[in-house]
């Protein structure tokens, strides 16, 4: 298994809340919060561009003026690049705490972001609390081939190279991008990654339909990459500050050479790659939750942890991966020289003769509450793990299959209670059903809610848990988590420890110490905490645009 190396495009989403007022934008500049900026084919860069009828022309032009609690509103219409190798929208100012510059469609309108010889269709350098939302970002797979990309995928043109979204650090400030939503866009048909972000941090990736990605790339992406990822603040492994919750992610496999090896690899549905460090790149503090996803029918692993840590895998479900024959096949979901990392109440269907999970270089990973179909036998097996048909209702490879439950599966009340899970997959006064889909329930889990433990580090009734909401740069509270590698007595929900690839004294409520307290990379503060940042004024972060080698 190869290491992702993703130079991929960004889309970020953040919900905006934000006070009235004066911001400072820069150096002598005022900045009137909470303006609405308009963008139309039809419009021009001369116009104010602050009514929709009289919207700017470029992308571009609406981002370099908005600033914090400000919203771009993208109207009906073809969006690319100006010129050969730039994006079409660069994304390099900053919002503020509780006051996020967010990109997303003007209401009714379906807008199409459409790269075609850019690196990336919205690539974010170094800027903070951004949103991204209902946005469509469409690549150019369409007008290219898999003969043309043998002939002509080559490092530094971005034709056969080009990326949905990208959320990338500033390579001529080091300024890393943070608190950056991506959510509920349409990404699909790029050459390169789908969603990636490299060397951020409180990044949210949530709702998506992530498909049709990472075809003719010469670099190895995925159709959802997270990539060494960047401390901003401080860290606490019980605070999740990543979280990549609720996406559709299909079809986005590698068929070219990555460059690196001369050999296939990645093509994954999502992959949390090298948390762990290595040369140049200091290991990650933070917590990365990958819950509620639909993974199928991609080139590599539907989802996985590679050279990573301190990650939750929960109430996924994964079907169908591994499909390149280009590559040795990778498991559906799994970890792989990982520590700390928890796989617990996903469904993973696996084709004949593919592996289910993986035990190599795994230390203090859990695999429990599972259920496993298709494929080899586990490689490693939790007490409640179950192999067995989940017996879906409605499996397959199109764009909408549904992966719902049918009476009778042995998916169906038999999962532990996660507190950081809930939409979905919950069943009042019982215990949870494994996957993403709840049986009975008509929607997929969209993400993971806020619940968690209190102030005190105690669970309290699973129904009852309220979110905590973390000010930015604080820490996560509650009782310290157990020794890693260690072996724990079972906890009340009958999770045990120390099975699988060796002990994690986490369990999944925190009864044998804390959840991951989800809240570290919420964008959102209160009101009057916002307006109080926002009095004090402060620069944007200005980003230089990433150059390609």
């Amino acid at each position: 298994m190869k290491r992702t190396r993703t130079f991929a495009v960004t889309t970020a989403l953040l919900a905006s809340s934000a006070p009235l007022g004066i911001v400072t934008v820069g150096a002598g500049t005022a900045h009137a919060a909470n303006r609405t900026y308009f963008v139309s084919p039809e419009g021009s860069d001369s116009n104010p561009g602050t009514s929709a009828g009289a919207p700017f022309r470029t992308l571009q032009k609406a981002a370099d003026s908005a600033g914090p609690g400000d919203t771009v509103s993208i109207m009906n219409g073809t969006y690319s690049e100006r010129s050969a190798g730039s994006n079409v929208l660069t994304i390099k100012r900053s919002g503020r705490p509780g006051a996020p510059i967010t990109f997303t469609a003007h209401p009714g309108h379906q807008p199409v972001i459409h790269p075609v010889q850019a690196w990336n269709g919205i690539g974010v350098y170094g800027a903070s609390y951004i949103s991204i939302k209902n946005l469509e970002i469409r690549g150019n797979n369409a007008a290219l081939n898999l003969a043309g990309a043998e002939r002509g995928s080559k490092k530094g043109d971005p034709t056969y190279n080009t990326n949905c979204i990208s959320i990338e650090r500033d390579r001529s400030t080091g300024a890393s991008s943070h608190h950056i939503e991506v959510t509920g866009n349409k990404v699909h048909a790029c050459a390169g990654g789908g969603i990636s972000a490299i060397e951020s941090d409180h990044v949210t990736i949530s709702a998506n339909h992530v498909y049709s990605n990472s075809w003719y790339t010469v670099y190895a992406t995925s159709g959802i990459s997270v990539l060494t990822p960047r401390d901003v603040g401080s860290s606490d492994t019980r605070t999740y500050k990543i979280r990549i919750t609720g996406n559709r992610v299909h079809d986005n496999e590698t068929k070219i050479k990555w460059e690196r090896c001369r050999c296939y690899s990645d093509g994954n549905g999502i992959i949390i790659d090298t948390l762990k460090g290595d040369a140049g790149h200091p290991a990650y503090g933070g917590r990365v939750l990958v819950a509620g996803n639909l993974s199928y029918d991609n080139g590599g692993s539907g989802i996985h942890s590679y050279k990573s840590q301190h990650v939750d895998i929960v109430h996924n479900t994964a079907y169908l991966n591994g499909r390149s024959t280009r590559m040795k096949s990778y498991a559906n979901i799994f970890a792989h020289d990982s520590t700390d990392v928890r796989l617990l109440n996903n469904i993973a269907y696996g084709r004949p003769g593919q592996a289910t999970n993986s035990k190599s270089r795994n230390v203090d990973v859990t695999y429990d509450y599972n259920v496993y179909f298709g494929g080899k036998a586990p490689e490693v097996k939790g007490p409640h793990d179950i192999v067995a048909d989940p017996k879906f209702a409605d499996a397959g490879t199109t764009a909408d299959t549904a992966f719902r439950l049918r009476d009778g599966s042995p998916a169906i009340g038999s999962g532990t209670p996660f507190t950081a899970v809930t939409t979905g997959t919950r069943r009042t006064g019982g215990a949870p059903d494994r996957g993403a889909y709840g049986f009975g329930t008509g929607d997929m889990t969209q993400g993971a809610s806020d619940s968690e433990l209190d102030d005190s580090g105690s669970s309290g009734r699973q129904d009852e848990a309220q979110p905590r909401e973390e000010q930015p740069g604080e820490t996560g509270t509650g009782a310290s988590p157990g020794t890693s590698g260690t072996t724990a007595s079972p906890s009340a929900n009958g999770l045990s420890a120390g099975k699988g690839d060796g002990g994690s004294s986490l369990d999944a409520d925190g009864g044998n110490g804390p959840l991951a307290q989800t809240g570290g990379s919420d964008p959102l503060v209160p009101l009057g905490m916002a307006a109080a940042v926002l009095a004090l004024g402060g620069g944007l972060v200005l980003v230089a645009r990433r150059k390609r080698s």
